[in-house]
């Protein structure tokens, strides 16, 4: 098995903080901006749409 030295074992925990600081990053901009986005699509219309119908069904 090969020897790790001092340099290689920095570069390896620089690299996973690396990976996880990313990671979290998407993470918060997918949670925060994107999903929120596709959320209020309709922007309220969903709702006018539902009573609309429901009104439709009840006078039949």
């Amino acid at each position: 098995m090969a020897n790790l030295t001092i340099e290689q074992l920095i570069k390896i925990i620089l690299g996973i903080f690396v990976v996880a600081v990313v990671v979290a990053g998407v993470f918060l901009f997918f949670k925060f901006n994107v999903i929120d986005f596709f959320k209020n699509v309709l922007g309220g219309e969903e709702y006018k749409i539902i009573k609309i119908i429901k009104k439709l069904k009840l006078r039949n």
